[in-house]
């Protein structure tokens, strides 16, 4: 049975290209009617991963030594994506302080300083980020495609026809297209079912923002200069082009 993986830290466009990956999959620039939350490898259950049709396309915000031992025997591909983490941090707080289950309703100060400890669900995002790069390195032979959320905001229809290539899809400059313009974040906003009962009144629900550098309306200079720095100290070596901003 054929699958495929989509993997990142929270709030790096989770939705927004698993969306693409189905679109790609079944030909048609239509959005899918339910929900990525239904193929997440950590929320599901056995007999709901034994009765996905092939191919399975899954996801998940594991790291790749947590992902299943016969998923990784069996080289199934991965598209792995990588979102500058000041975005990250001022997405991950609207989505703690939204949903009802997490019943938080701390200030930003605050949260900054759990994001840059990593004292979070699924932890550091410098950690994450670090890991994957490792073992990205280490196994070579091992099919992962790259995506950075910029790339997609700044050229969707190439990165599009990259994802297409790498998934081994068939496609046409008219699907590219129509795939672009239907993922779009007003149309997602629209056309997505927001499962409104989980999120807190008068909040944006999953689809907030969608932008790149909203962070910069949020960080204090204070705030910002201890960000960068803590960023040279975990991060900078890597050399991963990480855009705070286009």
């Amino acid at each position: 049975m054929m699958t495929y993986c989509f993997c990142n830290y929270p709030k790096s466009g989770t939705h927004w290209v698993w969306e693409i990956i189905q679109m790609l999959h079944t030909q048609k620039a239509e959005l899918i009617e339910y929900s990525k939350m239904k193929c997440m490898i950590e929320s599901m259950s056995k007999e709901s991963f034994d009765s996905l049709p092939s191919p399975r396309i899954l996801n998940t915000h594991l790291e790749f030594s947590m992902l299943p031992k016969d998923f990784l025997r069996r080289k199934c591909k991965i598209v792995y994506t990588l979102r500058n983490p000041k975005d990250v941090a001022v997405s991950y707080y609207h989505h703690h302080r939204g949903l009802l289950m997490y019943n938080y309703d701390g200030s930003w100060d605050g949260y900054l300083e759990r994001f840059l400890e990593g004292n979070l669900d699924y932890m550091s995002w410098f950690d994450n980020v670090r890991n994957w790069h490792k073992d990205i390195k280490e196994h070579k032979d091992y099919p992962i495609h790259v995506i950075h959320y910029e790339d997609m905001h700044k050229n969707g229809i190439e990165e599009i026809r990259k994802l297409a290539k790498f998934l081994e899809k068939p496609y046409n400059e008219k699907l590219l297209k129509g795939i672009q313009d239907k993922c779009q974040f007003e149309m997602m906003q629209k056309g997505k079912c927001h499962a409104k009962f989980f999120w807190k009144e008068n909040t944006a629900g999953i689809y907030r923002e969608g932008k790149v550098g909203g962070w910069k309306k949020v960080f204090t200079v204070a705030q910002n200069e201890k960000f960068d720095k803590l960023f040279q100290e975990k991060i900078a070596d890597l050399n991963l082009d990480i855009k705070f901003t286009l």
